[in-house]
């Protein structure tokens, strides 16, 4: 039997959490994107201008540490960061304040810094975040390094040149503006409606 508690709709309480948590997954979100993309505005975005951030042996404000890493990933030629699991918890002391765990894998390559420039590498971000003029940003990270092995060059499959790549710029796809009918347009016509297409 199913749990009729389960249908009811959401309280003000619940709804709070609900906004809270998704508007702090987009923020972590938007970290990821910046960096890959190499848009260090993007990246800031994430974080409270005063935020500090515990990354290797460093420990510094937000545009020192993005300094630090937006230097790193130019060497590289690609960087793909995968947020997985994110486990957000709110203060039940302080409606603006919450606690974030999200899982990660990065992926770096290079090709003037082999082998240690292709890695591939887990982490946690343990994340204080708070909410400010209505805001959710990260206010204290520590990034905590789980694992790291590198990507063998000649383990890499290359990417046929008719692919559509990624791009570190304003150039990649994610760059494009909307079709003018809005993003349901890029999917083109809908096949079912298509009278000339044969029904299963």
């Amino acid at each position: 039997m199913s749990d009729p508690s389960r249908s009811l709709p959401a309280g003000p309480v619940e709804l709070h959490a609900l906004l809270a948590e998704r508007a702090i997954e987009r923020a972590l979100l938007r970290y990821a994107r910046g960096i890959d993309r190499m848009d260090r505005d993007l990246a800031a975005s994430a974080f409270h201008p005063d935020a500090r951030i515990t990354l290797g042996g460093t420990v510094a404000e937000r545009d020192a540490t993005l300094d630090m890493v937006f230097a790193l990933v130019a060497r590289r030629t690609m960087t793909m960061h995968y947020l997985t699991n994110i486990l957000v918890e709110l203060d039940p002391t302080d409606p603006d304040r919450a606690r974030a765990e999200t899982y990660g894998i990065a992926l770096q390559r290079s090709t003037s810094e082999p082998p240690r420039g292709n890695i591939i590498s887990g982490f946690r971000y343990v994340d204080l975040v708070t909410r400010r003029a209505g805001e959710w940003r990260v206010q204290e990270r520590l990034t905590v390094s789980e694992w790291q092995r590198v990507d063998d060059l000649a383990g890499q499959w290359p990417i046929p040149e008719a692919s559509l790549r990624g791009a570190r710029d304003a150039s990649d796809p994610i760059s494009r503006p909307w079709p003018p009918g809005g993003p349901a347009a890029e999917a083109g016509p809908d096949p079912d409606s298509d009278p000339g297409r044969p029904h299963e």
